[in-house]
């Protein structure tokens, strides 16, 4: 036989074959030809059955997504911000340490503005004034003897202010951080970006707060100055009255705030010096309180070298005092005409160096595990495993089922013929 009469021929015995196949034989085998055809349908219906259930399900398995949770034993910072970089929308790790104080992860450092750390609020400088007018008595408005003043309210300015912010810090490094599970990094710079921003705030109104309500209460009871720069006493017949001081058009009656520009006057040999000027202090002045006209001054004249030496130049020293100029070039949040006023309004802070340590606060919390979700389609394996697992009792169903199911389609087949076939008589009359 050729090679095609051979492939002929086994195609023929094969196709006979499947026609043939019955994979429900009856026990014992039976030989009626309806009920071996309706075994052979049989088979072919569980054959075709089986196969598209198996494709349906395969499809399905191979097309949904399935969600599986990943955990992760006490992660580094490092594998932390890899998985949120991933999965930030489900990552979650949980704290074994929910509370923290600031002090672990926020460091706030400041410097104060030049004139609190300069020759001028030393008690060598204040000193040094008290004695510039040698024996001569002066003016209470004179430099000479209202300059010591005010560089003591300028110390006493920049130690309260110091202190202050010491205070607060105490307190702001008391409070605890509280998070449950990880705050992730951009979330954290925020916060504590907005923690810091807060502390400066309620740190400058507390303390102006306090000011404002000593200077409204000295002003509205109009107390005396303790160097009577406001009011002075004078008796007349046995009774002591006050006589409000006045600087320029302004009187210390109807404003605690009058001021003039601190002058230095010609000193005369004996009890009083002269009211002959000689020099004005340029953006310092003087007035009714010592404090308000403090804060309407500014420190023009110690940022030059020359007009510091001029004012000495009138002091009646055996020898100068050597001090230093401020220095301009240090200052990148004040200017040279900024009045005391304006500095105290910042707390005299020259720069905030604010750090948020991330890592400290990571180690802090130390999350003993992180946990997150991700979606993926089933892999091959996955897919194959179940198809063979569930492939047994698919079988198991098709092969209780199917013969019932084609007796049944049989049965209403051989009854719609029946009826076809039946032949109705007609009534003839």
């Amino acid at each position: 036989m050729s090679i095609n009469e051979r492939v002929r021929a086994l195609c023929q015995k094969t196709k006979q074959l499947l026609l043939n196949l019955n994979i429900f034989p009856s026990v014992p085998p039976t030989t009626d030809e309806h009920q071996l055809r309706n075994q052979r349908i049989s088979t072919r219906l569980f054959i075709f059955t089986l196969i598209v259930s198996l494709s349906i399900l395969l499809l399905y398995i191979s097309l949904i997504n399935i969600t599986q949770t990943v955990d992760v034993k006490a992660p580094s910072i490092k594998q932390y911000e890899q998985l949120y970089n991933s999965y930030s929308q489900t990552l979650a790790c949980e704290c074994t340490q929910i509370s923290i104080h600031y002090e672990k992860f926020i460091q706030i450092r400041y410097t104060l503005h030049e004139i609190c750390h300069s020759d001028f609020i030393t008690q060598d400088w204040i000193e040094y004034l008290s004695t510039s007018h040698g024996n001569y008595t002066v003016y209470t408005t004179d430099f000479r003897w209202s300059g010591k003043l005010a560089f003591q309210a300028m110390s006493a300015f920049c130690t309260l202010v110091n202190q202050t912010i010491l205070n607060r810090l105490i307190q702001f490094n008391s409070n605890q951080y509280v998070s449950a599970f990880v705050t992730p990094s951009d979330v954290f710079k925020l916060q504590t970006d907005a923690f810091i921003s807060q502390f400066k705030s309620t740190t400058a109104y507390g303390f102006l707060l306090s000011l404002a309500m000593i200077r409204n209460t000295t002003q509205s009871n109009s107390l005396f100055s303790g160097m009577l720069t406001n009011y002075y006493l004078s008796e007349s017949l046995g009774a002591m009255f006050r006589i409000p001081v006045s600087y320029g058009d302004c009187m210390c009656s109807s404003s605690g705030t009058c001021i003039m520009q601190s002058p230095i006057y010609q000193l005369v040999s004996g009890t009083t010096a002269s009211a002959d000027l000689l020099f004005s202090v340029p953006g310092l002045y003087t007035g009714c309180y010592i404090i308000e006209s403090l804060l309407q001054s500014d420190l023009q004249c110690f940022y030059s070298q020359t007009c510091i030496n001029q004012l000495q130049s009138y002091f009646q020293v055996s020898s100068l005092m050597n001090v230093t100029a401020l220095d301009t070039s240090l200052s990148n949040q004040f200017l040279e005409n900024s009045t005391i006023g304006d500095i105290l309004d910042q707390l005299m802070v020259e720069e905030w160096i604010n750090s948020s340590m991330y890592e400290n606060y990571y180690d802090e919390c130390k999350p003993s595990d992180c946990s997150y979700t991700v979606t993926s389609k089933n892999s091959a394996i996955y897919i194959i495993t179940t198809v063979i697992g569930l492939v047994g009792g698919l079988i198991t169903v098709l092969k209780l089922m199917v013969p019932y199911l084609v007796k049944f389609i049989m049965f209403c087949i051989k009854k719609c013929k029946q009826r076809s076939t039946t032949i109705i008589p007609i009534d003839q009359s």
